[in-house]
């Protein structure tokens, strides 16, 4: 799915599609505008303007509850964000990844806003070696200063449809009322997969990454454009996937 949803497979595509157009006799030219298109569409999308337009859709969306600020709730659901690579053990917390650690730094702060609050991490091993990413997240709050007493662990999901039908598993213990935190970009879908599965949300934002643009910079393709863009696509894919699922399971 990463590849299809990537800029630089369009334009990889559409050279090879052009190189071998020019065999193609009398639709050769056509087959060339059209190659050109998808090309231009690819080198657009690297660009920091256009990765900021689409995660603006995602960032800038309001989701969950109305009443949060007066009344927020006291458990709080911390969504792993990938890892940097193989843990060598379960203390190894230098491979969360930094979506991961803008997450549990921004549910750290929340923690600390409230008496009696919990944090429940969510998030299982990707490589079948038993090390969980809310394994490696509960080490990573201890070390902030979150005691272990105030942390559960949900550590059976590989995705946020999972982590939401494993949480809602965990009810009643579980309260129905949580904040969810996790990207700014990936709160729309998140907050959605919550609610399908029973959960009423607040939005606890972390990991904005919407930044300044300047020209001629903003129209100059860039490594860390092409990744931004790439993760907008997949929320948007992602959205879409989720929607249809809940279709089919009647929620």
């Amino acid at each position: 799915m990463w590849l299809i949803l990537s800029p630089l497979t369009w334009l990889l595509v559409a050279v090879l599609a052009a190189c071998l157009s020019l065999r193609c006799g009398k639709r050769r030219r056509m087959a060339l505008r059209a190659c050109a298109v998808v090309a231009i569409v690819a080198v657009a999308a690297m660009t920091p303007l256009v990765a900021n337009i689409l995660l603006g859709r995602l960032e800038n969306t309001t989701v969950g509850a109305h009443d949060c600020r007066s009344r927020m709730p006291t458990t709080a659901v911390v969504l792993a964000g990938g890892l940097s690579g193989r843990a060598s053990g379960p203390d190894d917390l230098a491979v969360l990844g930094l979506a991961s650690r803008r997450r549990l730094d921004r549910a750290v702060a929340w923690w600390h806003g409230g008496r009696g609050r919990q944090l429940v991490m969510s998030g299982g091993s990707w490589f079948g070696d038993g090390i969980a990413d809310a394994g490696l997240m509960l080490g990573y709050a201890r070390r902030l200063g979150v005691p272990e007493s105030a942390i559960r662990v949900e550590d059976g999901s590989l995705t946020t449809w999972a982590s939401a039908q494993e949480l809602a598993a965990m009810r009643p213990a579980l309260p129905k009322r949580i904040a969810l935190v996790t990207s700014a970009a990936h709160m729309k879908r998140a907050v959605y997969a919550m609610r399908v599965a029973g959960f009423d949300v607040c939005a606890v934002v972390a990991d904005r990454r919407q930044v300044p643009l300047d020209f001629p910079g903003l129209i100059v393709p860039q490594r860390s454009a092409l990744e931004k863009t790439e993760n907008a696509l997949h929320e948007m894919v992602g959205m879409v996937y989720y929607r249809w699922r809940a279709m089919l399971d009647g929620a």
